[in-house]
C-alpha cells in the first residue's frame, strides 16, 4: 500500500518558520539586555526624556511614564518593556494584515525589515511605536472624509513623543490630503487641516532643550532611583539620549562629519550604508515577483526626501533605514492602488519604466529567497563584523544579554 508523502515546504515557508522563531527568541533576549539606565542610555534613556525641566522636545511619553511609576511605584524599565513589546506585535500584526497579497511574508519578517530592531538592537525605541501611529493615521486617511481633529491628535502625539515623526508622515499625509479634497472638489488650503500639527513641529524645534533641563530630567529620575531595580542609579551626570537634548547644531555637524570620513579597516563606512540603502530597496521592489515595481519606485522616491534629512540629524542609518523602507511599504499596502489612480501620478509613471525593465531584465524578482536569510544591517556604526553573512542570527543581542548578565 503506497502512502502519500506530505509536500515538503517550500523556500519562503521556511524562512518565515525561521524568522518567526528567530524574533521570538531574539525578541526576548534584546528585551532583557535592555534593562538600565547607564549602561542602555540610548534606549532605556530615550524613554526617560520628561517635562520636570519644562517644556522639552519628546518629553509626553516620558512624563507620563514619570507620572505613571510615581503613583503605582512600578519601574519605569518594565513599562518601557511593556510598550516597545506590544508596538513591536501591533505593527507586526497589522502590517501582515494590510500586506496580504502585497508583500511577502518573507520579506516582512526577514532582517530587512521586522528582524532588523532585533539585530540591530532598536526594538527597545520609539521608532516602532511611531511607525503604529503612522499606520493608524493612513488608515484614518482612507476614509472618504477622514477626522482631521483625529488625525491632528495622532501627529500631535507622536510628534511630542519624537519630533522625527513629522518628518516622514506629514509629506505624504499633505500629498494625499490635497488629492482627496481636489478630488471632492473643495477649494480650501490642505495646510489649514493641519495647522495644529504643523505648530506642534514649530514648538518641538524652538523647545529643543538644553544643558539645564538634561539635568534635571536625569535628577528626577536620579530622585526615584529605587524604582531602577537593575542597577544602581547613583551617576550624576546626564547621560546618551537625555545628555543629547542639550546638543547644539555645532555638535550634531561635528557627528556628522565624522560619520562621511569614517573608516573601518578598508571600508569606507557611507558606501556601506550607499549599499545597504540599494540592496535593500530592491528586496522591496523585486518583492512578490516584482509586482507594482513603478508605484513602489515612486513611493520610495518621495519618502526618499524625509529620510535624507533624518540622516542629516544624527548617526544611527540603519534605523533611518528600516523607517524609510517600512513607511513605504505602510504608504504602498494602504494607499498604492488610490495612488495609481491619481492623474498626475499616472504622467510620473512613466519615469519609472527603466526601473522596470531593468528589475525585469535581471529577473531580480526570481531572486533566490535565501538571501534574505543572510541580508542585514547594524542600526549604526558599520564595521567588518557586521557582514551579512554573520547575521542570520541576533548575534548581537545574544552577546550584550550574557554580558549583561556576567558583568
Amino acid at each position: 500500500m503506497l502512502v502519500s508523502r506530505p509536500k515538503p515546504k517550500n523556500v519562503e515557508e521556511c524562512l518565515v518558520f525561521i524568522f518567526s522563531l528567530v524574533i521570538i527568541i531574539g525578541g526576548l533576549l534584546n528585551t532583557l539586555s535592555n534593562k538600565t539606565y547607564l549602561n542602555d542610555s540610548w534606549t532605556i534613556g530615550e524613554w526617560l526624556i520628561n517635562y520636570q525641566g519644562g517644556f522639552i522636545r519628546r518629553g509626553l511619553l516620558g512624563e507620563g511614564i514619570y507620572i505613571l511609576c510615581n503613583v503605582i511605584k512600578i519601574s519605569p524599565i518594565f513599562v518601557i518593556w511593556l510598550i516597545s513589546i506590544a508596538s513591536y506585535y501591533l505593527l507586526l500584526k497589522l502590517t501582515i494584515l494590510e500586506s496580504r497579497n502585497k508583500v511577502s511574508s518573507a520579506f516582512l519578517l526577514s532582517p530587512g525589515i521586522f528582524l532588523a530592531p532585533i539585530i540591530g538592537d532598536f526594538l527597545i525605541r520609539k521608532d516602532l511605536l511611531l511607525l503604529l501611529i503612522f499606520l493608524i493615521s493612513l488608515k484614518l486617511m482612507k476614509f472618504k472624509r477622514p477626522n482631521l481633529i483625529f488625525l491632528n491628535i495622532l501627529n500631535i502625539t507622536g510628534m511630542l513623543i519624537h519630533e522625527s515623526f513629522a518628518i516622514y508622515a506629514l509629506p505624504i499625509q499633505f500629498f494625499i490630503l490635497k488629492r482627496k479634497y481636489d478630488c471632492l472638489k473643495k477649494n480650501s488650503y490642505t495646510f489649514l487641516y493641519l495647522l495644529p500639527t504643523f505648530c506642534i513641529f514649530i514648538f518641538c524645534l524652538i523647545f529643543k532643550g538644553d544643558q539645564n533641563q538634561a539635568i534635571s530630567i536625569h535628577q528626577s529620575w536620579l530622585n526615584k532611583s529605587f524604582l531602577f531595580p537593575f542597577e544602581t542609579f547613583n551617576y550624576e551626570i546626564p547621560l546618551g539620549a537625555i545628555d543629547a537634548m542639550s546638543w547644539d547644531f555645532i555638535k550634531v555637524l561635528k557627528i556628522l562629519l565624522e560619520a562621511l570620513t569614517d573608516f573601518k579597516g578598508i571600508l569606507w563606512v557611507p558606501l556601506a550604508w550607499i549599499t545597504t540603502t540599494i540592496l535593500l530597496a530592491s528586496f522591496f521592489l523585486g518583492d512578490n515577483s516584482g509586482k507594482d515595481i513603478k508605484i513602489k519606485s515612486f513611493i520610495m522616491y518621495f519618502q526618499f526626501f524625509p529620510f535624507a534629512i533624518l540622516c542629516f540629524s544624527g548617526w544611527d542609518y540603519g534605523r533611518w533605514i528600516f523607517i524609510w523602507v517600512l513607511s513605504s511599504i505602510l504608504i504602498y499596502c494602504t494607499f498604492g492602488e488610490e495612488l495609481k489612480s491619481y492623474k498626475p501620478i499616472q504622467q510620473n509613471l512613466s519615469r519609472y519604466d527603466f526601473i522596470e525593465e531593468y528589475f525585469l531584465k535581471i529577473e531580480i524578482h526570481k531572486r533566490p529567497k535565501i538571501l534574505l536569510a543572510i541580508f542585514a544591517y547594524p542600526h549604526c556604526c558599520w564595521s567588518l563584523f557586521y557582514l551579512p553573512s554573520l547575521l542570520i542570527v541576533p548575534g548581537y543581542s545574544v552577546l550584550k544579554f550574557f554580558k549583561s548578565i556576567f558583568k
